[in-house]
């Protein structure tokens, strides 16, 4: 089949595609390899346009956290990956993308084959469930849907709320009944995606099972337990094979694997997990449906949370849903901002910033005092984290504690990295305040995040930690110029020497998406200059509910309001798999 041709009679080729942004060269050369490699098996494969298309689509998949194509959505797929894209022609019912695809059998296969790409679902009359899978991606969600599905989900536990809802509290107060119940003290695992959030995890566990007056043979259990990444846990090795130390061959030897900010998970991770949780091994998911979904593809809490909604599944019985929440006063600006951006009311989102109360503050890009002013505020925690960080008062432990007690006081979270808006620019600008040139280096005060995995120093990609001068020893007295990097885990403060860390991001200000798991004394939300794909109202909900106290909202009205109107859209058969209705063969009309 061929795409109808432009106004010039020109015919249209997979480079009108790139120029307008709807796939990319490597798709393109991903796709190519792939038929030449089915052509030396000695199919005969001559794709379409449109089939060139649906295949370089599917392997697009993942840079937009997407796990297929969804061809009873593709009209939405033109325009919504770019601008220029709508401008070109494109098949708005799915019948003839299936059609193109199912022309490839060597490519292109149903849930049964092992081919590159998967087609799953059907059109019918009623609609269509057609999804494009790449093969990986498909096997993955089967994966997922069926550890889930299993003995009737009887192993499985979900609790759902937003911020300050009670998660913790209900969670300590189920972990102290299981405690009690046993004869002997329950193996527990406490995970979560980052280490920041397993920090947290950590001690709002143990804070809210003292404040239950919980026995001491319960809190044995949690402090025996401290929370750690999923990559921690699973023993994550990128340079072996396979690169989890525990699955389905060496499973998890717990009871009970509780993992928090389950909205932070990917596909691929959330099926590495369940793969190593045993037959006698029950889990518990817990998080905020309504935040942002994984970086990577996916949005696999929010598709659990459809299905059991859906009440056709077994996980429906296994649901706790909480409402409410507790970390303000259920009338205080905070709360009203992000009760109205995740119920999608803007007029009820733009009426909370304007209102100019003591904790929700907003300020448009014009407000010149305004953002100086606050600019300023930003520079001053920086000056007091350096300030912090040399001051040797007390021990190296209570130094590091004091330290990074102030780093988590004010956080700058934007919605993207680039530009003056963005966390470039905004770290640019607290170091130029702080005196420091554009190779500031490892400055005593440096906020820092890794951004590599470092199984060897029990660091891993989001571990939050602040540049300090080195520990005093006998071996290796201060010269001055030695620096140290010091990291939270829980209550355990970890200590290492900066030669030692690969790849690490300054963060006076951190993405959104990075700040996920997080909570801050103030939160800035800097939101971009303009429209932008970027904004979804899970972005603002995530950014706003990341303030224990304050938030400071900087953005033109404009962008707040796409924001609050657009909720991220992201296509998976999850919750489809999850819900009872599986995969039918793609061959009725």
């Amino acid at each position: 089949m061929t795409a109808p041709a432009p106004p010039d009679t020109r015919p249209l080729t997979l480079d009108d595609y790139c120029a307008a942004g709807v796939i990319a060269p490597a798709d393109v050369a991903a796709a190519r390899m792939l038929v030449g490699l089915a052509r030396q098996g000695g199919a005969a494969v001559e794709p379409s346009l449109l089939a060139w298309l649906g295949m370089c689509l599917a392997l697009r998949t993942p840079r937009d956290g997407h796990t297929c194509v969804h061809l009873g959505q593709i009209a939405d797929w033109a325009g919504g990956i770019d601008q220029d894209s709508a401008a070109l022609p494109w098949p708005t019912e799915p019948r003839p993308w299936i059609d193109a695809l199912q022309a490839l059998p060597a490519l292109v296969g149903g849930p049964a084959a092992a081919r590159p790409f998967i087609l799953d679902g059907a059109a019918t009359a009623g609609g269509c469930d057609a999804r494009l899978y790449l093969g990986q991606a498909f096997s993955t969600e089967e994966a997922i849907a069926a550890a889930l599905l299993r003995d009737e989900s009887r192993h499985v536990s979900i609790l759902l709320g937003g911020p300050g809802s009670g998660k913790t509290f209900t969670l300590a107060k189920d972990l102290i009944e299981v405690c009690e119940r046993s004869a002997t003290p329950p193996r527990i695992a406490l995970a979560a995606p980052t280490g920041k959030a397993a920090a947290r995890m950590t001690k709002a566990l143990e804070d809210r099972c003292l404040k239950a007056q919980a026995s001491a043979a319960v809190l044995k259990a949690v402090r025996a337990a401290p929370a750690t990444t999923i990559h921690r846990l699973l023993k994550y090795n990128p340079d072996r094979a396979p690169q989890f130390g525990f699955g389905p061959a060496n499973p998890l030897d717990y009871d009970l694997v509780v993992i928090d900010e389950v909205s932070m998970v990917s596909s691929s991770l959330l099926q590495a997990l369940l793969a190593a949780v045993g037959p006698a091994t029950a889990i518990r998911l817990v998080g905020d449906p309504d935040q942002l979904a994984s970086v990577e593809a996916g949005s696999v809490l929010a598709d659990i949370a459809r299905a059991c909604r859906d009440g056709s599944t077994p996980l429906a019985q296994r649901l706790t849903e909480l409402g409410g929440q507790h970390r303000y006063d259920a009338n205080s600006a905070i709360a009203r901002l992000a009760r109205a951006i995740r119920t999608g009311d803007t007029g009820g989102g733009l009426a909370a910033l304007a209102a100019g109360t003591d904790d929700v503050r907003w300020i448009k890009p014009g407000d010149a005092a305004g953002l100086a002013e606050i600019t300023a505020i930003v520079r001053e925690h920086a000056r007091r984290l350096r300030e912090l960080a040399r001051d040797e008062s007390g021990s190296a432990a209570e130094r590091a504690q004091r330290v990074l007690g102030a780093q988590g006081e004010l956080q700058v979270l934007c919605a993207r990295r680039g530009g003056p808006a963005g966390v470039s620019g905004w770290n640019q600008r607290v170091e130029r305040g702080l005196g420091l040139g554009p190779a500031a280096g490892w400055y005593s005060g440096r906020p820092i995040m890794v951004t590599k995995n470092n199984p060897e120093l029990g660091l891993f990609n989001g571990d939050v930690g602040v540049v300090v001068p080195a520990a005093e020893s006998a071996a290796a007295p201060p010269t001055g110029r030695r620096k140290d990097a010091v990291f939270a885990l829980g209550d355990e403060v970890i200590r290492v020497p900066v030669t030692r860390l690969e790849e690490v991001a300054t963060v006076h200000a951190l993405t959104i998406h990075r700040s996920q798991g997080s909570e801050y004394g103030h939160a800035i939300v800097v939101l971009p200059e303009a429209r932008s794909r970027l904004l979804t109202r899970e972005l603002l909900y995530t950014g706003i509910t990341r303030a224990a106290k304050q938030v400071t909202v900087i953005g033109a009205e404009d962008v707040i309001r796409t924001a609050i109107e657009r909720p991220i859209r992201r296509a998976t058969g999850l919750a489809a798999r999850l819900a009872g209705r599986p995969p039918y063969p793609t061959t009725d009309g």
